[in-house]
């Protein structure tokens, strides 16, 4: 015991570490919110939820049908990061070693093996304001290095995918349309002929948010949790910048704000779920079962559908955080494939994705034999496509995966 003293310090760094985890694990517990607020101006899609109102658990059980004005749209950023590679659809976001190596030190709060080297030589950061830390704080709040790029371009394209997914035409970086002739600003995606009354088109902006002050000149700040509400607060400056600018040319904006742990700000979770909704509604039209549309098996197949968009914001929150703690981005893979990154056309990625939400099993290789209408995809589909269809359903199908994945190849 006569030499302790001399290594209390140890007990010391290991309660740092345990509280910055459990701090951590916090930020990461589930969010639940109001599918439309009560302010009726708080959001752009009030006309794709019901109207809310006070309904009590009395009511329900008399009318099952008022429990949809009391909609909850939920979001879980602990199993989103970790378990969505075990779903069995394809992901737009693809993870090296190291990358993975990042995102599990960052989820658990573990020093950052990249960064520790850094920290120990006392490696200035590309703002040469900070030295860089092996606990990340610094590096996801500053903008000066290419990673920071890299992970704001990925939760942007992964967006845009999505909003192809559901047949529409989609605009990134600098062919968005720009804001009044005055302010000239520009956002980072814009759908076309969206369909939010009084609009013609949809605009939404990226932003990651540090859950951590990490820029601070101020002695002890950095590395402590925000105490204000950020995710607002960021959505209230993108707000302010772009809206009503954008509505003086006919376009709605939404602010998608996420934060580095996983938080995500409402108005961007209902973007997604609007976005499930008009997918799933362009493919039982597409595939003739119009009547079908509201009935149980449509609910079902719009949930999978925005479990999907969930799954696939979360795989690229994760990978967008662990990238900015990469500095060596130029020597990693390209996180998404030709395919995504290159679409067809809206209604190629439109009936491409649909498949794979709905029907993961037909990924792999048809069975043998098999009747002209296999499934919801049928060949006259395919046709109208332009997939080129030689024969009848699982073939014609087929044909088209098989042309899809060695176009990708050769991107």
């Amino acid at each position: 015991m006569r030499c302790w003293p001399s290594h209390q310090y140890v007990l010391s760094n290991i309660s740092f570490k345990l509280t910055r985890s459990e701090q951590t694990l916090g930020l990461q517990s589930s969010q639940c919110f109001k599918s439309c607020p009560t302010d009726p101006n708080g959001t752009i899609f009030g006309l794709h939820f019901p109207t809310p109102g006070p309904v009590t658990d009395s009511q329900v059980q008399t009318d099952s049908s008022l429990k949809e004005k009391a909609w909850h749209l939920t979001w879980m950023p602990l199993k989103l990061a970790f378990l969505v590679s075990l779903r069995p659809q394809r992901q737009p976001t693809r993870f090296t070693g190291e990358i993975w190596v990042n995102f599990f030190c960052q989820s658990l709060e573990a020093p950052i093996p990249l960064l520790r080297a850094h920290a120990v030589t006392r490696t200035q950061c590309a703002c040469q304001k900070f030295v860089l830390d092996q606990y990340r704080d610094h590096v996801l709040t500053c903008k000066k290095h290419t990673g920071a790029i890299t992970g704001h371009d990925h939760v942007m394209n992964v967006s845009a995918q999505l909003a192809r997914n559901s047949g529409l035409r989609v605009r990134i970086n600098r062919k968005v349309a720009t804001t009044a002739a005055d302010s000239n600003k520009q956002g980072d995606v814009q759908a076309m002929e969206f369909g939010i009354p009084g609009y013609d088109n949809l605009v939404w902006d990226v932003s990651l948010v540090s859950d951590r002050i990490g820029s601070s000149t101020q002695h002890g700040l950095n590395g402590n949790l925000q105490l204000s509400d950020y995710l607002n607060a960021r959505a209230r400056i993108k707000n302010n910048r772009y809206k009503r600018d954008y509505a003086a040319k006919n376009i709605a904006f939404a602010p998608a704000i996420l934060s580095v742990t996983g938080k995500i700000h409402p108005e961007f979770l209902r973007l997604l779920w609007v976005l499930a909704d008009m997918q799933t509604v362009k493919y039982f039209n597409l595939v003739g079962d119009e009547e079908d549309i509201g009935n149980e098996h449509f609910k079902w197949s719009q949930a999978s559908t925005f479990s999907y968009n969930r799954n696939a914001i979360g795989l690229a929150i994760a990978y967008a955080s662990a990238i900015r703690t990469h500095l060596s981005v130029h020597g990693t893979a390209h996180p998404m494939s030709a395919a995504s990154v290159h679409p067809r056309s809206a209604a190629g990625c439109l009936i491409r994705s649909a498949v794979d939400i709905f029907h993961p099993h037909q990924q792999g290789n048809p069975p043998a034999s098999s009747s002209a209408v296999s499934g919801p995809v049928r060949s006259d589909i395919l046709n109208c496509l332009g997939a080129g269809a030689v024969g009848g359903g699982w073939q014609s199908f087929a044909g088209f995966q098989h042309a899809s994945r060695r176009h990708s190849r050769s991107c």
